[in-house]
């Protein structure tokens, strides 16, 4: 398997670069240099379960470039799923070793006339462990080499410089979901009144509705006063009194 990797890992490598110089037939070498990038996301439990625990990452570079070959390790916990490339008419052909955490890629971008691209060159696609927790860290390396560790180079078919590329690494980062938060309904408690005072404002209004029944005027049928009836009776037996004495 390792032979059949190299193989075709060497003529995608030797495509890419066909495709890619075929307006340049000399090209120096610049000590500018270009570096490849790696992407990162951080991501909650409940977003990467949404994604069915995969994760796209953008692959790209620090100048521009026709050509290069890049080479991306996987850390423990993430798998290979696909790598395309992000530019129109540009091919990105990749291949992986045995285990599924080394991806080799060569890409090449021709035009005529010939206009070289910089920035996100491509898109690489891993599953992560489904055994991923919220705290969880997942890493990805990326440089100019191959599967044997040898040295890959970018082309840049405008200026004519080219060189080995530099290298860089991304992560995927497991977050806690956000916690929503409770909301409890609070009842006031009711107001006491003191008993003293309850008792007081009792005896008051007893006291003046007995107050406003004594002086009311009595209704006809109604009882007379104890007070009353006695002043009767006196001037009832001062009536008789007098009349008696006048017969």
């Amino acid at each position: 398997m390792k032979t059949t990797l190299k193989k075709t890992m060497a003529a995608l490598s030797a495509a890419a670069v066909v495709a890619a110089s075929a307006a340049v037939m000399a090209v120096p070498t610049s000590a500018a240099g270009v570096s490849l990038t790696m992407g990162s996301k951080t991501l909650t439990l409940a977003e990467l379960k949404a994604a069915n625990y995969q994760v796209t990452l953008p692959i790209g570079v620090t100048d521009s470039i026709n050509s290069v070959g890049f080479g991306v390790t996987l850390g423990e916990g993430l798998t290979y799923v696909d790598l395309e490339a992000s530019v129109k008419k540009a091919t990105c052909l990749a291949a992986t070793n045995d285990a599924g955490n080394f991806v080799f890629a060569p890409f090449a971008y021709a035009t005529v006339p010939l206009k070289a691209v910089s920035g996100q060159i491509a898109a690489i696609t891993v599953e992560v462990s489904k055994d991923a927790k919220a705290g969880d860290t997942y890493t990805l390396s990326i440089d100019g080499k191959d599967s044997d560790g040898v040295e890959t180079s970018y082309k840049n078919g405008e200026t004519g410089d080219s060189g080995v590329p530099g290298g860089g690494a991304g992560t995927i980062t497991i977050v806690e979901d956000p916690t929503e938060p409770t909301t409890e309904a609070t009842t006031a408690a009711p107001t006491a009144t003191p008993v003293a005072a309850t008792t007081t404002a009792a005896k008051v209004a007893t006291a003046t509705k007995k107050a406003a029944k004594s002086t009311s005027s009595p209704k006809t049928g109604d009882a007379l006063p104890v007070a009353g009836v006695a002043v009767a009776v006196a001037v009832i037996g001062g009536v008789a009194l007098v009349a008696k004495k006048r017969k």
